[in-house]
């Protein structure tokens, strides 16, 4: 694995190599679960069959870590439809299926619809008066994917515990010379809905989704999108984060996270 200007190189048809900006907060030896996640949306985009069909909803499943080494990316149809169309994503390393997304794609609802004016705005400031982040040297926070993505929070942040407000940037493509779409755009930030309004402290404990769940309002526009998130956790239960996603323009697409949470595992030797 070596630094590049995108997340992924090809290597053949469906094999991608990843970069140093895959690396997630977990384990260096594992991916931050966006850029797959993105990598499985551009997938299931390319597979869509007719025209004009938007993705709603899309679902990732994380089966098991995703290693920083080659991952072979496939997709089918599963349901075929002209008006409605579901499609299914898979990503492995070596043979071991380790992340599966679904989307859901609809044909656009007409342009004139009687819904009434809109109030809906942006959410405000915009990044130009948000507080650049850099990722707390020595913590975990410190991995490849944050110092990919560029940071600028109105509230909250890494280094502080409970909920968040950022505008996020994604300082690479996907691939080389392949500009980011909305989708991919949308799932390579709201992967980091738990880690960003996180209420536990890392270094102490594990806070990991298996999945994530996007529902798409309309696609983002712009390449700065502003990420709103919340994480709850039950004691002798579970945790969940919630996300609304929203450009310059107001909401695009809200996300929610199930976290597996635990006690980081004691350093050898303790």
């Amino acid at each position: 694995m070596s630094g590049s200007e995108a997340f992924y190189r090809p290597d053949g048809a469906d094999t991608y190599l990843p970069t140093l900006h895959t690396e997630g907060p977990w384990d260096p030896r594992y991916q931050h679960g966006g850029p797959p996640g993105a990598l499985l949306a551009r997938a299931a985009e390319e597979h869509l069959t007719g025209t004009g069909l938007v993705v709603a909803r899309i679902t990732m499943e994380i089966l098991g870590p995703v290693p920083c080494r080659p991952v072979q990316v496939r997709a089918r149809v599963e349901r075929p439809g002209r008006r409605v169309q579901l499609v299914r994503a898979e990503l492995r390393h070596e043979g071991q299926l380790l992340m599966t997304a679904t989307a859901w794609a609809v044909r656009p609802a007409p342009a004139a619809l009687p819904v009434g004016p809109t109030t809906a705005r942006g959410p405000e400031p915009g990044p130009e008066a948000g507080r650049s982040m850099v990722p707390p040297p020595g913590t975990p926070w410190d991995c490849g994917f944050l110092a990919a993505t560029e940071w600028r929070f109105v509230d909250g942040g890494y280094d502080r515990p409970g909920p968040g407000a950022a505008w996020v940037r994604a300082r690479h493509p996907l691939l080389p010379g392949e500009p980011l779409s909305p989708l991919q755009r949308t799932v390579l930030t709201v992967d980091s809905a738990n880690g960003m309004s996180a209420v536990l402290d890392i270094e102490k404990w594990m806070f990991v989704p298996p999945e994530l769940t996007v529902h798409v309002l309309r696609p983002p526009d712009g390449e700065w999108l502003h990420l709103a998130a919340v994480t709850e956790v039950a004691p002798g239960c579970a945790g969940l984060t919630t996300g609304t996603l929203s450009d310059r323009h107001g909401p695009v697409a809200r996300s929610a996270q199930a976290l597996f949470v635990a006690r980081q595992p004691e350093p050898p030797g303790r």
